[in-house]
Parts: structure tokens; C-alpha cells; sequence
């Protein structure tokens, strides 16, 4: 029945969001069918076969802008944890 909360700060976390993580993709380099919509998830693949996620932050007329940040990237993280049993 314990309770406890942990704050872990940005810099022990996913650190701060990176601005050089924000990448504008044109439209030549995405496949044809897909049609790109804000918060779609996404992979890139870098020439050595890494995979990247990767969010679409904004659709323009000429292409994307992808977010290659973590998801949790610049944000506190704050855990409320209970023991609820010992095994």
C-alpha cells in the first residue's frame, strides 16, 4: 500500500527537443500512395538500414515537416507509484 512519487527532470529523461531533429521532406521522396496527415507516425530509414520514428508536424504543399524528437522529448517526467503486492 506504499505510495510514492518520482519527478525524473528533462535532463535525466529524453532531454530537451532538438531542433535540428525537425526535418522538411518533399513530396518527390515520399512514397506516391501515401497521403501525409499531421500526428501520422512514420519511419525513416537512414542508407545503413537504421530506422527513425518520425512524426508529421505540418503538411505544406511541397512536402512535410518531420519531427524526430521522442514523443517525451522536453518534458518532466512524473511517475505516482503504489505497491499494490509482494510476490
Amino acid at each position: 500500500g506504499d505510495k510514492k512519487t518520482l519527478n525524473i527532470p528533462v535532463t535525466e529523461g529524453y532531454g530537451e527537443r532538438n531542433d535540428e531533429l525537425i526535418l522538411e521532406f518533399p513530396n518527390e521522396k515520399l512514397p506516391e500512395d501515401l497521403n501525409p496527415e499531421k500526428g501520422m507516425q512514420l519511419q525513416l530509414s537512414s542508407q545503413d538500414g537504421q530506422v527513425y520514428p518520425v512524426i508529421v508536424q505540418e503538411v505544406k504543399d511541397d512536402g512535410v515537416v518531420l519531427d524526430a524528437n521522442h514523443p517525451l522529448a522536453g518534458e518532466d517526467l512524473v511517475f505516482d507509484i503504489e505497491l499494490v503486492e509482494i510476490i
